[in-house]
């Protein structure tokens, strides 16, 4: 562990450094607090996948690593360990993005004589998964005492998370989730090339994301005569299943998994399209968001999230969910009237410059944290 004077303000909570959602938020807070004269450190509870390390390095934020082990054991460990770090650096607030471990660590920080400790909630709670669910509600239930408020990045979260955990209201709040708006200030949109429409998809490639029934979508295009290049932009554990299916369907030529990007913005700017294939437990889909503020248009499948966050349609089509035949069907008509289109994204643009900003993220989170910030 590292760190030193003067006394911390914050300590921010991850899981890992992994390049997707929670820890990009994660790294927006810490930017935009750091601005304002706080003093942030990070905990990391794995020391694997680091990928955003060197982004919080550039900051100069201190990035305490605990390994927990495996076992019962790790439970009162995790708590020790953040008694004794939050006695050392005294911050007067935690934010937990794992949700669940937040309360181990809760009990520590209080005991600590931390003030102000909230968890991030960023999916569906997985009521699906049966027994594993019952041990996670009760971790839930463990740090309600000691817990400030739950922070729901959506309000479609925050009702199943009311319903699902038993709630009250009051001991949660929704904020949404943000992007860097100011990476897509100066992005001018290019002239789309000849030939066929390109079409994209930013998400990791896991199990909890949907690219299957994009590419599949892609195929039925193809085969009615409506040929398109698909580019799926991230990585993750589901990439040789996604490789198999698209070498499967012989879309080689036309579906390409471009990796990680750090360059979001230019690669938004060259679609003609950008297709959100979310199942149910999406939370909010923050690149989504960022196609918005790009001005792209969009077609997204109807689950919560992408109802709440494209305002009932009124900023992206909205198709079935987990149908390649939907999906196929809604890009068609998006690419046949592109004066709707555009009518539409610039009307998820204006919202997202209004709702998803960084500063009004950090705003509410820092109310809810007790920070003095703007």
């Amino acid at each position: 562990m590292t760190g030193g004077q003067p006394r911390c303000d914050l300590f921010i909570v991850l899981g890992s450094l992994v390049a997707e959602g929670c820890p990009q938020l994660a790294l927006q807070l810490a930017r935009h607090w750091k601005a304002q004269g706080l003093v942030v450190e990070l905990l990391c509870l794995s020391p694997e996948a680091d990928d955003l390390r060197p982004e919080f390095e550039a900051l100069a934020i201190p990035i305490h690593t605990i390994s927990l082990g495996s076992g019962l054991a790790r439970y009162p460990r995790l708590t020790w360990l953040s008694f004794r770090l939050c006695r050392w650096r005294r911050p007067q607030a935690v934010l937990s993005f794992p949700l669940g471990w937040h309360s181990l660590l809760a009990l520590g920080a209080r005991a600590a004589g931390v003030r102000h400790v909230c968890a991030h909630v960023g999916n569906l709670p997985p009521v699906w998964t049966g027994r594993a669910f019952g041990k996670f509600k009760a971790l839930v239930q463990l740090g309600r005492p000691v817990t400030n408020r739950l922070l729901c990045c959506s309000d479609y979260i925050r009702t199943a998370t009311l319903r699902d955990f038993g709630l009250h209201p009051q001991e949660t709040a929704t904020v949404y989730n943000a992007c860097d708006l100011d990476r897509f200030a100066t992005q001018v949109r290019a002239p789309s090339p000849p030939g066929p429409p390109r079409i994209g998809m930013v998400a990791r490639l896991e199990l909890h994301k949907d690219q299957p029934t994009l590419i599949r979508a892609a195929a039925l295009l193809r085969d009615q005569g409506v040929p398109c290049n698909v580019w799926l932009v991230g990585e993750g554990s589901n990439r040789p299943q996604l490789e198999a299916l698209i070498e499967e369907l012989d879309l080689a030529d036309q579906v390409q998994l471009l990796g990680m990007h750090r360059d979001i913005p230019e690669l938004l700017g060259q679609l003609d399209l950008f297709a959100f294939a979310a199942k149910p437990d999406e939370g909010f889909g923050i690149a989504l968001a960022e196609a918005m503020a790009a001005g792209v248009p969009i077609v997204a499948t109807d689950v919560g999230a992408c109802r709440e966050v494209l305002e009932n349609g009124r900023c992206g089509l909205l198709v079935e969910p987990s149908s390649p035949q939907a999906l196929a069907a809604g890009i068609g008509t998006v690419l046949a009237d592109p004066a709707a289109a555009a009518r539409r994204a610039a009307t998820a643009r204006e919202r997202a410059l209004r709702d998803f900003s960084v500063e009004a993220m950090a705003l509410a989170y820092g109310r809810e944290l007790g920070l003095s910030v703007a």
